[in-house]
């Protein structure tokens, strides 16, 4: 069944307007992204490794089993191969226990109850944001948004952002400008990407969809068209306040975003270039030397022996 988005001009321009003059007036909020964004940095290794651990074997059975093992990314084929599977039994190496649980602070600590009270101050919670978003040549979106998981107030617009730069973080933060409070936005995001071409299976084509005109991002900014769904819907405050965010930490989030394609790119090209190897498998029992009910008891209290 074809399906055709009907748009209404008069609110359409409506919309646009009173977006395109927000950007004139004082914002009623402010948003941020209070974290990093991850690029594909490698984390840093660990500043001190483990001693290797020598075991006393016991006895040891190995044997070849042939594996097939997940891709390591999208786009490659699986990791096949024959491995050896090797079964030890060996002395008890006494590693040490896990270290103890750090005790709890206690309730009437001034400094924690200061603590707390400082942030409930200003601190209103966290929403979770339902979105989904189809990305047109990387440089159209069509956007749905249900407020709190819901369709009764679902909305649906077209924004001239690409919305994959919206990936590799999971909060924002929006701040009231008049009182300072604030609260988090937990984005719960599902997108795709699609191209605008002319072929009769094209997503657009299929559908019936029509992408209305919309300002270039370059030239006037971050900008969006609402096409079905009230106006005072509880989502029109996501929609505004995501293209805010865009307007302020748009040139981040779009550094981020090719960092992390590049690195996806280099990552896939180097293990096309080698082949990875599924690595062999080695397991290893021991029996622990008997714990006396004191120590066992000691080491629920979180006290070492």
């Amino acid at each position: 069944m074809k399906t055709t988005l009907k748009i209404i001009p008069p609110l359409l321009c409506g919309l646009w307007f009173s977006n395109l003059c927000a950007q004139e007036t004082a914002e009623k909020w402010t948003v941020e992204i209070p974290e990093l964004i991850t690029d594909a940095t490698p984390s840093e290794p660990p500043r001190t490794k483990a001693d290797p651990v020598d075991y006393n074997v016991k006895s040891s059975r190995t044997t070849r089993r042939h594996v097939t093992e997940a891709p390591p990314m999208a786009g490659l084929p699986p990791v096949t191969g024959t491995i050896n599977v090797t079964v030890q039994v060996v002395e008890d190496p006494n590693l040490p226990d896990p270290v103890p649980v750090l005790p709890a602070l206690p309730p009437d600590d001034p400094a924690v109850i200061a603590r707390f009270e400082e942030f409930s101050e200003k601190y209103r919670g966290t929403e979770l944001v339902f979105l989904s978003a189809t990305v047109f040549d990387h440089n159209r979106t069509l956007l749905r948004i249900f407020p709190n998981g819901k369709v009764e107030n679902e909305i649906k617009a077209w924004s001239n952002l690409d919305f994959n730069h919206f990936c590799g973080f999971s909060n924002y933060r929006v701040t009231n400008d008049e009182d300072g409070s604030f609260y988090e936005c937990s984005i719960m995001m599902g997108i795709g990407n699609e191209t605008t071409d002319h072929d009769p299976e094209s997503p657009l084509q299929r559908v019936g969809l029509e992408i209305p005109k919309l300002p270039d991002f370059v030239e006037g900014g971050p900008a969006f068209i609402l096409v079905e769904g009230k106006a005072d819907s509880p989502a029109m405050n996501t929609l505004e306040q995501i293209h805010d965010l865009y307007r302020v930490e748009g040139v981040r989030m779009e550094q981020a975003y090719h960092a992390r394609e590049k690195a996806h790119a280099e990552r896939k090209a180097y293990l096309l270039a080698n082949p990875p190897v599924p690595e062999d498998v080695t397991v290893r029992f021991w029996k622990r030397e008997t714990q006396s009910p004191a120590g066992v008891e000691n080491l629920k209290e979180g006290v070492r022996p």
